[in-house]
């Protein structure tokens, strides 16, 4: 990890797609708008609080009433837990700068 891999050793297909991605990620943000890296914050951070509080609702209700079956756990967990895929999947020039502002 971060060190160059020796001269003519193969690179894992997987680990170039990963590395591939890591580097278009990073390329994205650095040009990205103000406007644009405060939206990312906040919704990371909207997400992050969202995590926060379900989780802790999720404790105490289990602390008062007992355990649920893991199964419901596992759903309630999974609610918690996500974060907005099927938005952050889009490209940022098909979501962010061709549309509209939303209200």
């Amino acid at each position: 990890l971060g060190e160059p891999l020796p001269a003519g050793a193969p690179l894992d297909p997987l680990v170039s797609l990963f590395l591939r991605r890591e580097q278009r990620q990073q390329r994205r943000e650095r040009q990205s708008s103000l406007a644009q890296r405060l939206r990312r914050f906040l919704r990371r951070k909207f997400f992050l609080f969202r995590r926060s509080a379900l989780m802790t609702l999720i404790a105490l209700r289990n602390l008062a009433l007992g355990r649920p079956s893991p199964e419901r756990l596992a759903q309630e967990v999974a609610f918690a837990s996500w974060r907005g895929e099927e938005e952050e999947a889009r490209p940022e020039a098909e979501g962010g700068a061709q549309r509209g502002p939303e209200l």
